[in-house]
């Protein structure tokens, strides 16, 4: 995992606090070659559905903590995660995309 500056998981995993979410230390998840995110994810949860927040590693790099915490808000990140339970965030030029975690292939949803 590419090193996380401390006060950006701090900012982060107190963000995700502040909305409910206990979350596990931040983890590292590889989706293509060229492309990371730092994951927070929820500890456990009474419905069985963990909420968990995905951040693109340009983000961390180009972004202060206070910066991120900003981002998060403005895009109305929280929403989207109480919505879609894991969600992640990227830069896409001058802005950022908010998407739904893709479930992995082969995965199907349970019957809920």
């Amino acid at each position: 995992m590419p090193p996380i500056p401390p006060e950006a998981d701090a900012a982060v995993s107190a963000w995700m606090r502040g909305r409910g979410w206990q979350v596990n230390p931040v983890r590292w998840q590889t989706e293509e070659p060229n492309m990371g995110f730092y994951v927070w994810q929820e500890e456990v949860s009474s419905i069985g559905k963990v909420h968990a927040l995905w951040l693109d590693e340009a983000m961390i790099r180009h972004l202060k903590a206070k910066e991120l915490v900003q981002v998060l808000e403005r895009e109305s990140v929280a929403e989207e995660i109480r919505i879609n339970y894991k969600v992640r965030i990227e830069e896409r030029g001058a802005g950022y995309r908010v998407s739904v975690v893709p479930r992995k292939s082969g995965a199907f949803r349970g019957v809920e």
